[in-house]
């Protein structure tokens, strides 16, 4: 093989690992649900995410949560399922006012990422309180299936 070609296939193969190097890991996944509305002020909205990429061996449940008019009064609980089992990780951020100008961001939750192959979905509580005798209501949030 002539040394130009050599040194072209040298270079060609550096190149080659460099972008595989630099390219996001092939099992870092994710799921979300659609911006879905609040029930009290449908004004105000929520996001769900799943993934697997933020904390080595963890699967993490996020949310967020906006409005664009008005505000809303609600107390979250964020959990993660994982096939037939429910509430891994569950917590609360404890009551939350946010409207307009103060939205919620970066409520999460993590639980071990379980060897074989596993859908996890994350999961949203929010209990809206309701003054009087009425009862709370509840309102509830998944994401698809991650399957990891």
């Amino acid at each position: 093989m002539p040394l130009g070609i050599r040194k072209l296939a040298v270079v060609g193969a550096a190149a080659l690992g460099v972008i595989a190097l630099s390219a996001p890991s092939a099992s870092a996944t994710s799921q979300q649900s659609d911006w879905v509305k609040m029930a009290i002020n449908p004004n105000c909205h929520i996001k769900l995410y799943v993934d697997d990429h933020q904390y080595a061996g963890k699967i993490r449940a996020q949310a967020h949560f906006t409005c664009d008019k008005g505000g809303n009064l609600f107390t979250p609980y964020i959990s993660i399922d994982r096939d037939n089992q429910h509430g891994l990780g569950r917590k609360t951020a404890g009551p939350k006012w946010i409207d307009k100008d103060t939205g919620f961001g970066g409520f999460e939750t993590t639980t071990a990422n379980k060897s074989g192959r596993q859908c996890y979905k994350a999961v949203l509580q929010i209990v809206y309180p309701e003054p009087g005798e009425g009862g709370n209501t509840t309102q509830f949030v998944k994401t698809p299936c991650l399957n990891t």
